[in-house]
């Protein structure tokens, strides 16, 4: 019988757009495996079109809710009991807690975990909040046999407080990047229209991924560069506590800053039309959009902050600029306007750095070798 390894995610859509071609792997290995994750989202149907079946789990996205996480725990513990895996995989932060917590209860003779990114929680200056998750990973990671990060930051972080044994981690290129799927797209392929610099977004639309920070540098540059373009791309997740509202987005749109493109399940036709792709994210646990967009040979702006700075090698692959100064960011973006020269350049050597240490190829392999 073929070993099962079940996968859990904090919803169906960041399992199938982050983790379709690792399924894919496993099954063209003669792995069986099972997802799990939040449903509601219209993916659901797109992870069992891989050949597996989907568990919807009831996954509170909304934060710290006693009751609905016990639901959550006994919810994957009975799965577990019931599924007999060999191995499961959580990834986000209420897979790795409570999923590991339970697949150690179950008996699972191999718990895996992904930290993707420390999210809101070590954002915010909230330290109650922050303690009580340290101490929740801290007993759920004592539970796993292995857990990957996504950068050293990250890592040396949950190290130095005592929340993991250095001798159960490693370090992972995130999702890794399909570059057959996310290549160059020739300038004769490129729709035309785009004769002035456009730059997008591409992120859910939260506060801590420097949407604000975005919309107020496009703001500056609309006084010195009229005809310049600004997009967003992502969806709205009214669930998480800094969503950004509706009403800021409609104020922009109608004072002609941004246009917000909505969500979309390909982002490569925007990409391809855009100069420039921007992420001016808090923190990341390594941003799939930027790593995407120099897989395209685009020229990409993000901010000196941990996993962000894994994704661009400063002034080579594009530029990196301080947390929250929409300032700074402003003159990065100029300067990418002033010397379209810099932006192919820049769109070059970002796809050789995927090339060479984010294909997916690569970082499948890795995960194969810890299972």
């Amino acid at each position: 019988m073929a070993r099962k390894i079940a996968m859990v995610s904090r919803c169906a859509w960041t399992l199938y757009n982050f983790r379709a071609g690792h399924i894919r792997a496993l099954l063209e290995r003669g792995y069986s495996v099972i997802g799990g994750g939040a449903g509601g989202d219209g993916y659901e149907e797109k992870i069992r079109d891989l050949g597996i079946p989907y568990l919807p789990l009831p996954i509170d996205k909304k934060g710290i809710n006693p009751l609905a996480d016990l639901i959550l725990f006994k919810t994957l513990l009975r799965w577990y009991r019931k599924e007999k895996p060999a191995i499961v995989h959580h990834f986000t932060i209420k897979p790795v807690i409570y999923g590991s917590i339970a697949a150690r209860l179950a008996g699972v003779p191999r718990i895996i975990n992904t930290i993707t990114g420390l999210g809101y929680v070590f954002i915010e200056n909230e330290r109650w909040l922050k303690k009580l998750v340290e101490q929740q990973y801290r007993l759920a990671l004592a539970c796993a046999h292995f857990t990957f990060f996504q950068n050293a930051e990250d890592l040396e972080l949950f190290i130095k407080r005592k929340l993991i044994k250095a001798e159960k981690t490693g370090l992972l290129a995130g999702s890794g990047v399909d570059l057959d799927f996310f290549s160059p797209v020739p300038v004769s392929e490129i729709k035309p229209g785009q004769g002035s610099c456009r730059f997008i977004l591409v992120s859910r639309l939260l506060r801590e991924k420097g949407v604000y920070e975005f919309v107020e540098a496009a703001r500056l540059i609309k006084e010195q560069f009229p005809d310049t373009q600004f997009q967003l791309l992502g969806q709205r997740d009214e669930r998480n506590p800094t969503v950004i509202p509706l009403k800021d987005l409609e104020t922009w749109q109608s004072k002609g800053l941004v246009s917000w493109l909505g969500e979309t399940e390909d982002v490569r036709p925007f990409m391809a039309r855009a100069d420039v792709v921007v992420l001016p994210s808090y923190r990341e646990g390594l941003p799939r959009s930027i790593l995407e967009a120099s897989a395209m040979e685009k020229p990409v702006i993000s901010t000196d902050t941990p996993g962000c700075r894994d994704a661009v090698n400063r002034e080579i692959t594009g530029f990196l600029v301080p947390v929250k100064d929409s300032q700074s960011l402003a003159q990065a973006m100029i300067r990418l306007i002033r010397h379209p020269e810099l932006r192919d350049q820049m769109g070059k050597a970002g796809r050789k750095k995927v090339e060479e240490h984010f294909d997916e190829k690569m970082v499948i392999e890795k995960i194969l070798t810890v299972y």
